[in-house]
């Protein structure tokens, strides 16, 4: 297996003559890295400073008992998230060069639209890789096919109804992964994932655990991000850790709420806000119920997370990068500072 170097080549140009690896492990800043012959050693940045994520293309200097990294290859993608809340959000990234997301939420009674919402509206780059939905524990919902298509016809992206019980859907998802990609599972925790992977590798790869009786949720099994060739299928899998929470700062209203994207463009004002503005189709096709009022609220809420979310981001950037132009001018002062003469 080539770990889906073919692939990134045609995103990136790379030097055949380096000796090539991919981060494979990064816990707690201590990194292993995958070669392009199969083997996986521990791994140091020449640059103590420089991090790095899981999928990264790296050139090593191997050393006796480890590989020393020079230098990380530039990305094609980046899959992260926003973690925290209020001035304690940050953005947190968890893997890099991938090609295609696979977002999976468990078909129980925790299923719910504004949650698909979103986890689209957060995570879906169009520019950088496909988004799919994975709808798992489908034998847990009898009408299970039947959402599947609504979601896959409003949304208009792939949608997988699987469930690891019955063996349903599992073959359809397998065969939309091409050879060579590199793809992520990623979810709430106890949606299914580490079943799921199992189920798509055919091999037991990763712990599961049982959903609660009590909570109707699984329990988190995976820790940290892992890079794992899958042999049947020949791609590379990302596994990250489920996650508690999906914060929002900016996306995608057209990949989103389609109807609403279509409806503003009725607008009187190219920049509404569709919340008191004169001629607003938007509100018009609620007062009129040709737009329902859950999927209208939705769409408010989530604009408005964001617009704060990212209120805080930029004054956190503006505080550290003030921060650091100060430095930066008290380390010059320092060094043109001149003893003045006895």
């Amino acid at each position: 297996m080539d770990l889906g170097l073919n692939i990134y080549k045609q995103h990136e140009s790379v030097d055949n003559e380096q000796t090539l690896g991919r981060i494979s492990l990064n816990s707690s800043d201590m990194y292993k890295v995958m070669r392009l012959d199969g083997s996986e050693n521990n791994a140091i940045p020449k640059k103590r400073s420089e991090q790095f994520l899981v999928g990264d293309w790296v050139t090593l200097d191997p050393q006796i008992d480890f590989d020393l990294i020079n230098e990380r290859l530039p990305r094609y993608s980046t899959l992260g998230r926003i973690i925290g809340e209020e001035f304690h959000a940050q953005e947190k990234d968890s893997a890099s060069n991938i090609d295609q997301l696979f977002i999976c939420f468990s078909m129980n009674k925790n299923l719910k639209s504004s949650r698909i919402n979103r986890f689209l509206y957060a995570l879906k780059k169009e520019n950088e890789y496909q988004t799919s939905i994975v709808l798992t524990k489908s034998d847990l919902f009898p009408e299970s096919m039947n959402l599947a298509q609504q979601i896959a016809d409003k949304l208009k992206i792939p949608v997988f109804c699987t469930s690891c019980i019955t063996g349903k859907g599992l073959a359809e998802l397998r065969s939309s992964i091409l050879p060579g990609q590199t793809v992520s599972f990623y979810g709430n925790s106890g949606v299914g994932k580490s079943s799921l992977i199992n189920a798509i590798a055919q091999k037991e790869l990763m712990s599961t655990n049982r959903i609660s009786a009590k909570t109707d949720k699984g329990r988190h099994t995976t820790t940290s991000s892992r890079l794992i060739p899958i042999e049947l299928g020949d791609f590379v899998l990302i596994d990250t850790p489920g996650i508690k929470s999906m914060g929002v700062s900016g996306g995608n209203l057209k990949q989103v709420f389609p109807e609403i994207a279509d409806l503003s463009e009725k607008c009187r004002f190219n920049d509404c806000k569709h919340i008191d503005e004169p001629d607003c189709a938007v509100k018009e096709a609620v007062n009129n119920g040709t737009l329902e009022r859950k999927v209208y609220d939705q769409f408010i809420a989530l604009e408005k997370e964001s617009q704060v979310t990212k209120g805080y981001l930029d004054q956190k950037l503006a505080k550290k990068l003030n921060k650091k132009a100060e430095f930066k001018k008290a380390t010059i002062n320092y060094h043109h500072y001149r003893k003045p003469p006895m």
